[in-house]
C-alpha cells in the first residue's frame, strides 16, 4: 500500500470527482483508475461500485475514508506547524466571507493586516450565500470563512466562533408612507411590494420564514445580489426592504427612514467558521486578532475529525 494511492483515494471521495481529484494530485484520471484497482486488489477490498462512468462509495470504502482521513489531515497540519516554526509572520491566508461583510467590515482590517504582515499572501472570496462558504471551509479551499449563523445547527464538520449579533432593520424611503410610522409591525410590512436580497441568503430565509409563520402573504417588487443596488431601487421608491444593520452607513440614516425590526424578524448572529480539526495557523491566528481579538479564546484545540461522520459520501463521476 502505497501512500499516493492513499492520497488519490481521499482526493476522489472528498472532491466527489476522478477528473477534479486528478487536477489536485497532478495525475491523469485514468491513473488514478489505476490507483484505485490496484489498492482494492491489495486490501481484498471493493471501494467503489462502477456503474458506467459514475461510481457511488461502498461501506468499506467508507471505512477506509474514515481511517486515513484523520491521518492525512494530520499530516497536512503538521506542514503548516513547521512554517509557522520557521517564520510566523510568512505564508497564506484565504479567507471567504459574505458581500456584506467583504464592503462593510473587511476594508479597514484586510488594509492593516496586509500593512502589518506583507509577507502573508493574503486571498478574499466573496459568497453571497453562507452554505457556499460552508462548502469552501468544509473542502478547505478557504482556511476561514466570516458570515452569519442561519437558524439551523451548525455542519458537524465546521467550528462556528460567535463574533457578534446585528439587528434587523426596515428601510423605506423619506416619502414612503411608512416613513410617518413610530412602530412598524408585519401585516404594515406586508401591504407593500418589497426590495429583498435574492432567495438562499440568510436574511431572505429568515424573512420568508416569519411571514409563513404569520401566515401572511407578501408581494416581491424586487430581488438583488448586491446590498447598495437594493438601497437605491428603496431611494428610488420601488418599496421596503430589510437588510442586516451591519450594512447601514451613517449616510443611509441620513438617506432612509430606518426601523429596528428585531420584534419581527429577530437578531442575525454572525461569526467565524473554521473546518474542525483544522490547524489553526499562525496567519489565521494574527487575522483573528485584528478581525475580533475576543474570538481567540473560542479557538478549539487540535481534535481529530471523524470523516464518516462529518459529512456524506453521494455519487463520484468517473472519467478514466
Amino acid at each position: 500500500m502505497e501512500i499516493n494511492q492513499l492520497l488519490s483515494f481521499f482526493e476522489i471521495v472528498k472532491t466527489g470527482s476522478f477528473s477534479k481529484a486528478s487536477e489536485n494530485v497532478y495525475r491523469s484520471p485514468s491513473a488514478l483508475s489505476h490507483q484505485i484497482t490496484k489498492l482494492e486488489k491489495e486490501l481484498k477490498i471493493k471501494l467503489f461500485e462502477r456503474l458506467g462512468k459514475t461510481v457511488k462509495l461502498r461501506e468499506e470504502g467508507k471505512m477506509l475514508y474514515d481511517v486515513i482521513g484523520t491521518f492525512l489531515n494530520d499530516l497536512e497540519n503538521l506542514k503548516k506547524i513547521y512554517e509557522d516554526m520557521r517564520d510566523c509572520v510568512c505564508g497564506s491566508l484565504t479567507i471567504a466571507a459574505t458581500s456584506g461583510v467583504t464592503r462593510y467590515v473587511l476594508p479597514a482590517i484586510i488594509a492593516k493586516f496586509m500593512d502589518q504582515y506583507p509577507k502573508i499572501k493574503c486571498k478574499l472570496i466573496t459568497s453571497h450565500i453562507t452554505c457556499e462558504i460552508h462548502s469552501m471551509v468544509s473542502d478547505d479551499q478557504v482556511d476561514l470563512g466570516i458570515g452569519p449563523n442561519p437558524n439551523q445547527p451548525c455542519p458537524q464538520d465546521l467550528v462556528f466562533l460567535f463574533w457578534k449579533s446585528f439587528d434587523r432593520i426596515l428601510l423605506v424611503a423619506r416619502n414612503h408612507p411608512l416613513a410617518k410610522k413610530r412602530r412598524i409591525e408585519l401585516p404594515e410590512i406586508a401591504k407593500y411590494p418589497l426590495v429583498l436580497p435574492r432567495g438562499g441568503i440568510t436574511i431572505r430565509k429568515n424573512i420568508e420564514e416569519t411571514f409563513l409563520q404569520e401566515k401572511v402573504s407578501y408581494e416581491i417588487a424586487m430581488e438583488m445580489d448586491i446590498v447598495e443596488n437594493i438601497k437605491k431601487y428603496v431611494e428610488m421608491g420601488f418599496g421596503p426592504s430589510i437588510l442586516s444593520s451591519l450594512c447601514i452607513t451613517p449616510e443611509d440614516k441620513k438617506t432612509f427612514a430606518l426601523f429596528n425590526v428585531n420584534h419581527i424578524f429577530g437578531k442575525g448572529d454572525y461569526g467565524i467558521y473554521l473546518r474542525r480539526g483544522k490547524y489553526v495557523s499562525a496567519a489565521m491566528k494574527q487575522f483573528i486578532t485584528l478581525f475580533a481579538p475576543e474570538l481567540l479564546v473560542q479557538l478549539p484545540p487540535h481534535t481529530p475529525l471523524s470523516l464518516s461522520n462529518a459529512m456524506t459520501v453521494g455519487s463520484v463521476r468517473h472519467k478514466g
